[in-house]
């Protein structure tokens, strides 16, 4: 936008112009403002580290809780290959 404008060469209502034109632009903002987005963006990174954590603790579990499983239906599976085995064996 502002390439190939020399700044010197502008005289003061130049200058004004150009500084409204970037602050409608959003290319020039109010320290206030961008200091509010900068603690916008800080609270949503540690919402998003935080997630992450509790995200991470979930799939722990899960992986944990799907073993157990695992290893609950071998149990279960060879109780009953054993009755059925068992059954065969008494007629």
């Amino acid at each position: 936008m502002l390439d190939g404008i020399s700044i010197i060469g502008l005289t003061p209502a130049g200058l004004l112009l150009l500084v409204v034109l970037m602050v409608l632009t959003g290319r020039l903002v109010p320290r206030a403002t961008y200091l509010e987005k900068v603690k916008e963006r800080d609270q949503w990174k540690a919402a998003y580290e935080v997630e992450r954590a509790a995200r991470f603790a979930a799939d722990s579990q899960t992986r944990e809780l799907l073993e157990l499983a695992r290893t609950g239906t071998k149990v279960l599976q060879a109780v009953h290959d054993n009755s059925e085995m068992m059954k065969s064996e008494d007629t």
